[in-house]
């Protein structure tokens, strides 16, 4: 194998960065605007998408074909219908199956040009294109494949952009989650939370455990809050509690999908506090009704960064604990979950189609209870990572 040169492993750094922050914003798009079209003979995202998907293992292809035959000329035949067949009738594609396709796409191309040496990049071949004439091997990784998908970025946020001015109020922001060891964050697409996954927090709540199947609630993506973060004291609360939580991040589509199967669609883990207005809870509770008023609280889905489950693993046991100002006040193990993560995965997949970057909250231990402004609170869990947060005071 070819020395891996710096200019070389450079361009592929960038290129995986870039796309990865494309991926990570077009799935927090709205659906419309996947489609959606500024301008007559402007593209859309999705076609910008399809074109990636298309140019990245055909210009890395051509990048070996001049290293390996510098003699032969590179480039498309002007007579190839293979780049408008790409962008055309586009909306039949589903944005996860584009996503699954470029990123594999990517990841080959990365590698391959890794393997490349000074010696390989510096190869001049002739090409197909009159304007360009003849251009060394670098010229195709920088112009044709680094560049190239930094102009649909730029192009995709423009689309965002125009889309955002049509519309009456604008679209609300995107959150966005640092991932350990990656540059790019993951974007929020829906959270789901799993009540009474613990047998001592059930019974210090006063219910019964069910263990037949998990039941769920959820908080708008937007009460994201990061890692480290000071919010207010919530309005309309007296008793505001935390509760530390282990965080599935799934990065591949899952519907119906087997147990078996499910830790395949799993992208990772974090630390998680679903901080709740408990009496708003127990109120609704007691007259059953929905809980939203008592968890789905601005602020309140305060989320640590996320660790691959390539790098981790998937964490089956473990410590979990939660300080506050110093003094623990949970402490139990991953293994006493009732319902385990590949079951909560493959169960919620029977009601919904998952997606990459939907978050799933298992559920806490016993030992919750209320904070005050002031209040410092600092969790972990092994193998995952750590989460602070601070109470302010009330607005």
């Amino acid at each position: 194998m070819a020395e891996v040169h710096t200019r070389a492993a450079a361009a592929a750094d960038q290129l995986t960065r870039t796309t990865d922050q494309i991926l990570a914003e077009v799935q927090r798009l709205p659906s419309p605007l996947i489609h959606w079209i500024p301008a007559p003979g402007v593209w859309t995202v999705m076609d910008n998408l399809c074109h990636i998907r298309e140019f990245v293992p055909f210009w890395t292809n051509q990048t070996l074909r001049i290293v390996r035959h510098p003699n032969e000329m590179w480039g498309r035949d002007q007579t190839s219908t293979a780049r408008v067949a790409a962008v055309t009738n586009t909306a039949q594609n589903t944005l996860d199956a584009v996503v699954g396709d470029i990123r594999r796409e990517v990841e080959r191309s990365a590698e391959t040009m890794r393997t490349l040496s000074d010696a390989d990049l510096a190869v001049e071949a002739t090409s197909m294109n009159p304007w360009w004439g003849t251009k060394p091997a670098f010229f195709v990784i920088d112009e044709l494949l680094v560049h190239h998908v930094e102009k649909h970025l730029h192009q995709i946020r423009r689309n965002v952009a125009q889309f955002n001015q049509a519309l009456l109020f604008g679209a609300p922001p995107a959150s966005f989650v640092p991932v350990r060891g990656r540059s790019a964050p993951m974007a929020i697409r829906r959270i789901f939370c799993v009540g009474r996954n613990y047998e001592a927090h059930a019974k210090e709540m006063g219910v019964a455990v069910d263990r037949e199947a998990p039941f769920y609630f959820t908080k708008a993506a937007e009460h994201y809050t990061p890692s480290g973060a000071t919010v207010p004291y919530p309005a309309g609360t007296s008793n505001y509690h935390y509760e530390l939580e282990l965080v599935v991040v799934l990065g591949s589509p899952a519907f119906r999908v087997a147990r078996d199967r499910a830790l395949d669609c799993v992208f990772g883990y974090a630390c998680g506090l679903d901080m709740t207005r408990r009496d708003l809870q127990l109120v609704a509770r007691e007259q059953r009704r929905p809980w939203d008023l008592g968890k789905d609280v601005e602020q309140s889905a305060v989320l640590s960064e996320i660790a691959a489950a390539s790098d981790i693993g998937h964490p089956s046991s473990g410590r979990i604990e939660l300080r506050v100002n110093g003094e623990t006040k949970q402490l139990s193990d991953l293994s006493f979950l009732i319902h385990k993560v590949p079951d909560i995965v493959a169960h919620l997949s029977t009601f919904y189609h998952l997606h990459p970057g939907d978050l799933i909250y298992t559920g806490t231990p016993e030992g919750v209870g209320p904070v005050k402004p002031g209040d410092q609170l600092a969790g972990v869990i092994d193998g995952v990572g750590s989460i602070a947060l601070e109470i302010g005071p009330p607005e």
